[in-house]
């Protein structure tokens, strides 16, 4: 489930979407420093939010990161296949 909160995520899901391996990476310090952080040293090149601020955005599409904006109540499943049909952040 997406967490409408950015910076207070409980952690990062690393999903693969060729092979679906998934690996979960825990954010215990819950900020947007650290959670950017960890999306950048994850090596992803596509995140899906449920909500993001610009700086955070701004931040992460220097690193090469596709930002887009998926609905909370949607499975995850559903947000990795329908990726690039997201709107951008």
């Amino acid at each position: 489930m997406l967490s409408p909160f950015f910076a207070k995520c409980d952690g990062i899901l690393l999903v693969d979407p060729v092979t679906r391996c998934r690996d979960y990476m825990p954010n215990a310090d819950r900020t947007s420093e650290a959670t950017c952080a960890m999306i950048a040293i994850s090596s992803a090149t596509r995140l899906v939010c449920g909500f993001i601020a610009d700086a955070d955005r701004d931040r992460l599409v220097l690193c090469g990161v596709d930002v887009r904006i998926g609905s909370c109540s949607c499975p995850v499943d559903d947000l990795v296949c329908g990726f690039e049909a997201l709107p951008h952040a």
